[in-house]
């Protein structure tokens, strides 16, 4: 860790002889032209997209816990990018909710349904809501953002559903970040101050554009030292193609296997509780294979560990979703290992539908 302390010589040597230097009042602050820009830029992209920002409420499945029956919500931000009610948000904020709805800037409520995700590639889905009046954000280009750029975060807010302003700059671009089993790609990483509750909240330029959806924020490091001011977002480079192609058919053209969800259908191999007869040292663990779905056609089960994906072998700096999404375009060749022995198979991807939700 590199530490910079700067002082000031003369004044630091004055007062160790006890002379008392005389230093002139500091210069009354004014706003500069560029200053007054800048602020009138921000004022102006909120004005336009205050009202594109919803609250996300996702109702979870009732659970039974120590008090008897609970239920559970998910609260979260998302941006209208439709005039017909198409909103986009987080895949964590809606996964697993039996009934989703979005209350407006307003205050009104109203239900939405779940169009398609695109998770584990991008932790982004994309809902309809009913109702007209919508006033969808302009999508930017995140490719033309470069360090330094001032940003706005516009997301749900912590206590009412009023919406919430943030600013920041842009502190990295094309990042990518990795997390357990996954390394997140093409992220924008800035230090606006974003909190629990943001997550599908927009990102926007000073012309009011979207150019990230907001995703997570970084709390401390991989070995637990405190991090501050570390908020990252997908940029609409890489979500921009799913969005157009969810809002003009109401499915995602991605292919799947039916095994690629990160947490649901496979985790990492834990090095130190290796699966039965597993004698490698990374892999995918399919815990769940999609029902109906091209893995389970192939014979892929759980318990299979997956060690390498069309001969480029899974580890931590290429885990099985990383590798995957690059491989759907065509027969996906795995190497698999079942009870200790190994074996080829291939699984030729497809599109699956969505499963709305309370089905």
């Amino acid at each position: 860790m590199l530490v910079l302390v700067v002082g000031l010589g003369s004044g630091a040597t004055g007062a160790a002889i006890g002379v008392r230097v005389a230093r002139p009042a500091p210069p009354k602050a004014t706003a500069t032209p560029a200053s007054v820009d800048s602020a009138a830029r921000i004022r102006r992209a909120v004005d336009r997209d205050l009202a594109s920002v919803v609250t996300i409420v996702a109702d979870l499945p009732p659970t039974t816990g120590p008090g008897g029956i609970e239920a559970t919500t998910n609260l979260g931000s998302g941006v209208v990018v439709g005039a017909s009610g198409i909103i986009v948000t987080n895949y964590h904020v809606i996964a697993g909710a039996s009934a989703i709805s979005v209350v407006l800037s307003s205050g009104e409520r109203r239900p939405a349904a779940l169009l398609a995700d695109d998770s584990p590639f991008n932790d982004l889905a994309v809902l309809r809501a009913a109702g007209g009046g919508w006033r969808p954000a302009p999508m930017g280009d995140s490719d033309a953002l470069q360090l330094g750029d001032p940003v706005v975060v516009i997301s749900s807010g912590l206590v009412t559903y009023d919406n919430q302003v943030k600013t920041g700059v842009v502190s990295a671009v094309h990042l990518g970040f990795p997390r357990p089993g996954q390394i997140l790609e093409e992220m924008i990483q800035t230090d606006a101050s974003v909190n629990h509750g943001d997550s599908g909240g927009a990102l926007l330029n000073l012309d009011g554009e979207l150019v990230g959806l907001v995703t997570t924020v970084v709390r401390s490091t991989p070995t637990g030292q405190t991090v501050e001011g570390v908020a990252l977002a997908h940029s609409t480079k890489t979500l921009r193609p799913v969005i157009e192609a969810v809002s003009a058919t109401g499915v995602n053209p991605r292919p799947r296997l039916g095994i690629e969800r990160l947490g649901t259908q496979h985790q990492p191999v834990d090095p130190a509780k290796p699966p039965a007869g597993f004698r490698g040292s990374a892999g995918a663990l399919i815990t769940a294979v999609g029902q109906g779905s091209p893995a389970l056609a192939a014979g892929i089960a759980p318990g299979d560990v997956v060690t390498a994906v069309n001969g480029q072998p899974v580890s931590e700096d290429a885990p099985f979703v990383n590798l995957l999404g690059p491989a759907l375009g065509g027969d996906v060749r795995l190497t698999v290992v079942r009870a200790g022995r190994e074996r080829q198979v291939v699984v030729t991807p497809r599109p699956i539908a969505v499963v709305p939700p309370g089905r």
